[in-house]
Formats: C-alpha cells, structure tokens, sequence
C-alpha cells in the first residue's frame, strides 16, 4: 500500500483551487515529469463542512474525476460543486484539466460565479490592523483558461488568460473604512500574458523531492475589454526534501506586483491561494506582497497523515518597499491528512491555522503546495 506521503502515482490536486471559496482563482500551471500512466477511473465525491477566517463556517458538496483516456503520462482531472456559508456566500465552480501528445501539451480551465458576502478592509498594512471591515455583496464571475508546451526536459512556456467581472455594492458604512470607488465595483478585469513552468517533482500530489517553480505575467488593456490599464506579475518556488521514506519538508516562497491602475480586488492579496493560512483573504492588501513558509509532512499509519507548518510574509506600496515601508505577518500551524483511494495519492486535508489576528480550519484537496 503506498505511503500517502511517499512517492506515488501522479494525481491533478487542483480542484480545491479549482473551487475557491472567495472567488478567488489561483492554479497551479505546471506538473511533474511524466510518470507510469494510471487506466483507473477514480471519482470522489464529498460534501465538506469547512471553516475558514475569509468565509466564515460553510460547505462545499462537489465531485471529482480522476481518468486517463489517452494513456498519458498525467491523468486528467475534471470536477465542479456548489459552495455556501453562513455569512450569505454561495456559488458555482467548475475546472478541466488535460494533457496531450504524452505530456508535450498541457490545457486547464476554470470558471466559477459566486454571489459572495466579502469583507474590504481598505489598502495597506494600517488598515489591515485597524480591522474595521465593510461588507460587499458581490455578484462576480471568475474564468481562466491557460495552455503550455514543453520546450525541454522539464520546462514549459505558455499563455494564460484570465476574466472577472464584478458587481459589488456596500452592504453597510463602516467608520474609517470607505468603499472602493465606485468604477471598481462595476468593472471587468481581462488580462491576458506568458507563463512558465520547470519541474522536477516526482509526484504532483506528494511530491517527495524536486523543485516546482512558476511564474506568470499578464496584462490588461482596454483593447481585451479592461476596465482598467494594470498588470500583475505572480511567482512562486517550492523545494522538497526527503527524511527517509515517511517524512518530507516542503518548502514555498511567493511574490505578487502590481502595477499601473489596479483595482482593490485585483491587488496583491495576504493569504490567497498558497499564501499562508490564518488570515482573512485580502484583509491585508497591497500594490505587492511576498510569503516564505515551510511544512513538515509526516505518514503516520495506513493512509493517515500529518502536518505542521508555518511562515510569514507582509505586504508593501511596492516591491522596493518591503524593508523599509512593508509589515511582516506570521502564520502556523497543524493538519491531518487522510488518502481516499488505495492507489492514488490525490488526498484530503484537514488544517487549523492561526495568523496575527484570526484563526481558521482548512478542509480541501491537495496540499497548500
């Protein structure tokens, strides 16, 4: 029986991304060197009770398909489920994933629409502290489709488009926090731009060493029907590292710039995607942000797991202002991990994080990272 926390066969662990529960998209944009192809169809379906410091206490009832129809060296993954919470939040969301011509053609795409009960806090690291949060009812749809090729052992270049549009409103006037203004509540976000990838991870799902880096920088124009004229640039590296045959430390750093005239929701936002754990997505927002973390992952018995991690980062007017204008906000903490299906390392994960001011249980699909 294969260690949930050992090397196994490869498994898409994006759909708790693919099913962000704030909107929010964030994917992964590569995978690791091809492995021996799977011919088994594996399908997960669950309904998760999940509580986090964005969303409050809610559930998410999806499914998930694992399959391999062209005996690829990566499996596809299809899924999509309905979300809601308590504070009012709830939506759709739906992702693909695909390989082509043995690994050489990698596609992926993602939309969600969420009617989101969201907590705007203002911009900066002041107004983070301060905590006086104004609720937005947020009618917004979320699409990203991105395609890459392989152009050496390893290494993929490619294109990712991505669309969002919102229809916010105040719900309620908070006392020293003022709204976005008012184009940004009723705007379009079309940004188009390059990616890259290089990986060498021996599993996607529990990588047991290798590297992961990526990076993408896309654009927006008035031409792609922008509202704004702004770009983002968004990079991440991963490392992993074996003790033995049961225990891996995975480590991640991150970094997001935005330029030229961004709107609130498309700022560099604290604790999105792989970000740290324990904080309100956006409660700390910036024109850049950076976060270093690291995680141990340990096989306990059968196909339990468990984890600890923790990290910090912070958010700046700029890149250049982190050290002398920037905060610096830690994270940590501890998760169980179960593997679903015998032969397959995609995997459950249960975490309780604790950032500078919340706390919050995460229960998704994968690993952070």
């Amino acid at each position: 029986m294969p260690s949930a926390y050992a090397q196994g066969a490869p498994a898409k662990s994006a759909p708790e991304r693919a099913l962000p529960l704030d909107g929010t998209v964030i994917t992964e944009a590569d995978a690791p060197p091809p492995e021996k192809p799977r011919k088994k169809r594996d399908l997960l379906i669950a309904p998760v009770p999940f509580s986090t410091p964005t969303t409050g206490v809610g559930i998410a009832v999806g499914a998930v398909a694992f399959y391999n129809p062209n005996h690829a060296p990566h499996q596809w993954a299809s899924g999509g489920g309905v979300v809601w919470t308590s504070l009012g939040t709830k939506g759709v969301a739906a992702f693909h994933s695909m390989s082509l011509d043995a690994d050489r053609f990698r596609i992926s795409a993602i939309a969600s629409y969420f009617d989101a009960r969201e907590k705007f806090y203002g911009i900066g690291a002041d107004a983070g502290d301060r905590g006086e949060p104004l609720e937005l009812a947020n009618k917004k749809l979320n699409i990203q489709l991105q395609g890459q090729m392989r152009v050496f052992q390893h290494g993929y270049i490619g294109a990712r488009y991505r669309l969002v549009t919102t229809d916010a409103r105040p719900n309620e006037a908070i006392a020293g926090t003022a709204p976005p203004p008012a184009a940004q509540l009723n705007s379009t976000i079309s940004m188009v731009g390059p990616q890259f990838a290089f990986d060498t991870r021996d599993s996607q799902t529990q990588p047991h060493h290798g590297v992961n880096l990526s990076g993408a920088w896309i654009f927006g124009t008035r031409a792609f029907g922008d509202s704004f004229e702004h770009n983002k640039l968004a990079l991440s590296g991963s490392a992993y590292f074996p003790f033995g045959t049961k225990t891996v430390f995975a480590t991640n750093a991150t970094l997001c710039s935005a330029g030229g005239n961004v709107p609130y929701n498309d700022l560099c936002l604290y604790g999105s995607g792989a970000a740290l754990r324990g904080y309100i997505n956006g409660r700390y927002r910036d024109r850049a942000s950076w976060t270093v973390q690291g995680e141990l992952r340990q096989h306990i018995a059968e196909r339990w797991g468990a984890t600890a991690f923790f990290g910090f980062g912070g958010i700046a007017p700029s890149v250049g202002d982190f050290l002398g204008n920037g905060t610096v906000l830690p994270g940590a903490g501890l998760g169980v991990r179960y593997q679903p299906f015998k032969d397959n390392d995609v995997h459950l994960r249960l975490d309780l994080a604790i950032g500078k001011n919340e706390s919050g249980v995460y229960v998704g699909i994968g690993e952070a990272f």
